[in-house]
């Protein structure tokens, strides 16, 4: 059991010892294990990349790609810590690019759009409490999403909305699970 899974584990004992009406253990600690994941996530994006002069990149990669990965969906790490780190590294790799938005950035954002057509929204079906019948919904809005950067012609979004775009896919989460495999051996 890693930091994060502890530590949720920690304080959901606490809170049932504290408080026996609350909710159940097992849904105190998966709230606290998402709360202190992304708490985590952030804090560590916001200072490497103070330090590194992206700040700004990262607080938009951090919300737009947030706000995309909410209505199209995707592969998700069993492992809590290995998701926090997997974040960080995916939030500074595309804070800290930089290309040519007419080129590169267009390319990204069209296969992203192309993608999201095809596969979201996926894997929300036992995650979100967003009903059926409006998914196709969430793909328009993950479309949209992902247009408007051809407003803003910003490489970093470009570069975000893409590797989320490819969370969405199978192949992605067959390597996902075959990596995952591996190291829980």
């Amino acid at each position: 059991m890693n930091f994060i899974d502890k530590s949720a584990t920690y304080v959901a004992n606490s809170i049932r010892t504290n408080h026996p009406q609350a909710a159940s253990q097992t849904v105190l600690f998966y709230a606290l294990s998402l709360i202190i994941n992304s708490t985590l996530t952030v804090i560590t994006v916001v200072i490497i990349a103070s330090l590194t002069g992206y700040l700004y990149e990262a607080v938009a990669v951090i919300f737009f790609y947030t706000l995309l990965r909410y209505v199209s969906g995707g592969s998700h790490l069993a492992s809590s810590l290995a998701c926090c780190i997997t974040s960080s590294v995916i939030f500074l790799l595309a804070a800290h690019v930089n290309y040519n938005f007419f080129y590169t950035g267009l390319l990204l954002n069209t296969a992203a759009i192309a993608i999201l057509l095809k596969t979201a929204p996926q894997g929300i079906e036992n995650i979100s409490r967003i009903d059926k019948k409006y998914y196709p919904l969430l793909k328009i809005f993950s479309v949209i999403i992902v247009a408007s950067n051809y407003f803003f012609q910003l490489d970093f979004l470009s570069t975000a909305f893409f590797i989320q775009a490819l969370h969405t896919t199978k192949l992605f989460g067959n390597i996902i699970h075959q990596i995952e495999r591996r190291f829980s051996s």
